[in-house]
């Protein structure tokens, strides 16, 4: 009865569009979600559908998170099938779904390599299949000259939604990727590891005095994004201009004067770029944005 109700409810919706989430239960989905739901969209978002392979993470959002406009979808971007059911009659669609650790990619790059890349392309399918208008997919700045196998699963996947573009026909379906840097305090960041360690009175690891990383907290990596949905035309890369550069070591000492160098894991670097040279000779500057056209 319930899933009648809700489904009537969506076909009788006044509002504009409909959102799915894929990896909505992750951190930069909950965010996301906390901002669709603010009276300000309220006349502007009709449903938002959150599809994520985490159970107790969905189950959490239920608890936390409440508006009708949210439903829960309990599945995987491996599986096709339910990533084409779950976006039916969608509008938006952010594909936020993705395996990060850098170094468990390394240790299992065919697991990164169905979720990172085949995922991605079952979702661009049914994308096209269901006609959404817009998608955009969340990459990551490791993708920018790729060292490590997450970072060459991420490269590609750009490389797959870009040429969408080129094969979906007279479909209404834009696609378009943003490239955001590391989440400040996201799930499973450095932030949990630390935490942990402080806790019990261990040592902070720092994997080298001269790392460095760029950093966004959430709220701006959300607003980031719900500009690029206003602005995209299709086919761009959409890059922050002025994430802030942080040291590694000097986040930790934060946090705590008992700090251990633990050298480079496999597949990391000590600096990252979130955009090279070749694209920024293409790349426009918008409202404080990096915009690379293809």
């Amino acid at each position: 009865i319930q899933l009648a109700l809700n489904r009537a409810n969506e076909a009788n919706a006044d509002m504009t569009d409909k959102w799915l989430i894929s990896g909505g239960a992750g951190s930069l989905g909950r965010h996301l979600i906390k901002e669709l739901i603010k009276p300000e969209f309220n006349d502007k978002v009709a449903v938002i559908r959150v599809l994520d392979n985490n159970e107790n993470g969905l189950a959490k959002l239920n608890l936390y998170v409440k508006d009708p406009r949210i439903r829960l979808f309990l599945g995987d971007i491996r599986d096709k099938e339910r990533i084409i059911k779950a976006s039916e009659d969608i509008d938006v669609f952010i594909m936020a779904a993705a395996l990060k650790h850098v170094d468990l990619c390394e240790a299992n790059p065919f697991e990164n390599l169905q979720t990172n890349v085949i995922g991605t392309q079952y979702c661009i399918d049914a994308a096209l299949i269901n006609n959404i208008a817009k998608v955009v997919y969340v990459s990551s700045d490791k993708a920018c000259n790729p060292v490590s196998c997450y970072g060459k699963a991420k490269s590609l996947s750009e490389s797959l939604i870009l040429d969408a573009e080129n094969y979906k026909g007279d479909r209404r379906t834009i696609f378009t990727v943003v490239r955001p840097p590391n989440y400040l305090f996201s799930d499973g960041s450095v932030w949990d590891t630390w935490s942990y360690q402080k806790e019990n009175n261990l040592p902070l690891t720092v994997t080298s005095s001269s790392a460095t990383r760029y950093f966004m907290n959430l709220d701006e990596i959300v607003a980031f994004l719900l500009k690029t949905v206003e602005m995209m035309k299709g086919g761009e890369i959409f890059v922050p201009k002025n994430p802030e550069l942080h040291k590694i070591i000097d986040l930790a000492k934060q946090i705590s004067d008992n700090i251990i160098i633990t050298g480079l894991r496999k597949g990391e670097r000590l600096h990252e770029k979130l955009i090279d040279e070749t694209e920024f000779e293409k790349a426009k500057e918008i409202d404080g944005m990096w915009v690379i056209e293809q």
